[in-house]
C-alpha cells in the first residue's frame, strides 16, 4: 500500500482513499473517496466516520471498501465510466 502524509491525513493512491485519523474529533476516524462527474472531475467524496474504538489497522479495509464502493455508484450515476479518469 502506498501511503502519503497530507496535513495530518494519508492518502492511499493505490485504493483511492483518503484516511483521516482523529483530525476532527479525538475519538473519530474516517475515510473518504472521490466521486467524479462524466468528465472524470471530482465533483464530491464520499465519507465514512467511525469511532476510534471500533478502529483498527485490520478492520480499516472494510470501511474504506465501502466508501470507494458508494463513491463509484455514484460516479457511475453521474455519467463515469470505470478505469476513465
Amino acid at each position: 500500500m502506498f501511503v502519503i502524509p497530507v496535513i495530518g491525513r494519508s492518502v492511499e493512491r493505490e485504493r483511492g482513499v483518503a484516511v483521516v485519523r482523529r483530525e476532527s474529533a479525538p475519538d473519530v476516524s474516517c475515510v473518504a473517496a472521490p466521486v467524479r462527474d462524466r468528465t472524470g472531475s471530482i465533483v464530491a467524496a464520499l465519507s465514512i466516520s467511525v469511532p476510534m474504538i471500533r478502529w483498527t489497522e485490520e478492520r480499516e479495509e472494510e470501511p474504506a471498501s465501502l466508501a470507494v464502493g458508494g463513491a463509484d455508484a455514484l460516479s457511475g450515476r453521474l455519467g463515469h465510466h470505470e478505469g476513465q479518469q
